[in-house]
């Protein structure tokens, strides 16, 4: 039987587990909780965090993985680590494990989104505390901007301030999970933020405030060019088989991508569920087949 590892079983992954114990597969489960909740749901069970690399190979090994096995995971973004690791291990079709970094680095990504021509804001990359201090001194006083960590998830290590009113030493300057490295230095776009999620040559649009799926700005979506800058990076990358999601900011004249992300999308899984649509089911069925046959009131 087709072994496949199944990284990360807790409660928002219980769907998407639930559904491919209708497939054959002997479903190898890790989770750092040693009791999570889809443990029972799991031929066999590991106590293995995501980002343990070294421990999932140890699995790997003890459960005999090849090329012809393969590889789930809805957890964080930050599983994919793992999982390319994993997969490069043992040969299983994956995304590069470099690519993955690239997605989930801001630093790699936003570089990245220049080398494709893809609009980006206004953006700088700081090294340290001295650095910022004498970047702001540059900053034109009357705009706003952002500085954001290269492993930030919102809210942790985002600021947004004026260069006459910043608090300095409010700021975080060592080092941990969100940071690494790098700060990103942004000026404030001005314009709407948008989530787009892309799957196969279909999307959809959702606004953040008040969060709903909207349809009246596709067509300025795609005449200013955002779906084929987007779709871009995809295929560079090596995602097309993928469900991707990112982060705009659009005005009457031009749009920047602001973040790109790999984890289910939260938006879409919310307006399923008021669709009354098993979204897991499509979900796992484009990552399993490549067939994209999401509901078209999803678009």
């Amino acid at each position: 039987m087709k072994k496949l590892l199944f990284i990360g079983c807790n409660h928002d992954q219980l769907p998407y587990l639930l559904e491919l114990k209708k497939h054959q597969f002997e479903i190898i489960g890790t989770d750092m909780n040693s009791n999570a909740p889809g443990k029972e749901l799991c031929n066999k069970f590991y106590q293995v965090g995501y980002d343990d690399c070294y421990g999932l190979i140890d699995i790997g090994i003890k459960e005999k993985f090849n090329l012809d096995d393969t590889i789930f995971t809805a957890s964080a973004q930050f599983a994919h680590k793992g999982a390319a690791h994993f997969a490069n291990k043992f040969g299983i079709d994956y995304p590069t494990e470099k690519n993955i970094d690239i997605c989930l680095d801001k630093t790699l990504f936003y570089n990245k989104f220049q080398k494709l021509g893809i609009p980006i804001p206004e953006t700088s990359f700081i090294t340290n505390k001295e650095d910022f201090v004498s970047t702001i001194k540059k900053l034109d006083e009357k705009s706003s901007y952002y500085l954001k960590s290269d492993f930030s998830k919102n809210p942790n290590y985002v600021y947004r301030f004026n260069p006459e009113n910043v608090k300095v030493d409010d700021i975080f300057w060592g080092r941990d999970r969100y940071l690494r490295n790098h700060y990103i230095l942004q000026k404030e776009f001005i314009g709407e933020s948008l989530r787009i999620n892309i799957y196969g040559e279909r999307y959809n649009v959702f606004q953040f405030e008040p969060m709903k799926k909207i349809s009246d700005k596709k067509k300025y979506i795609e005449t200013v060019g955002v779906i084929n800058s987007l779709l871009k990076y995809i295929k560079d990358l090596g995602l097309d088989r993928w469900l991707i999601k990112f982060d705009i900011i659009l005005n009457n004249e031009n749009y920047v991508v602001l973040d790109v992300g790999l984890d289910p999308p939260f938006r879409m899984v919310k307006e399923s569920k008021l669709q009354g649509i098993n979204f897991a089911k499509y979900y796992v069925k484009q990552y399993l087949s490549q067939k994209v046959d999401y509901p078209e009131s999803l678009d």
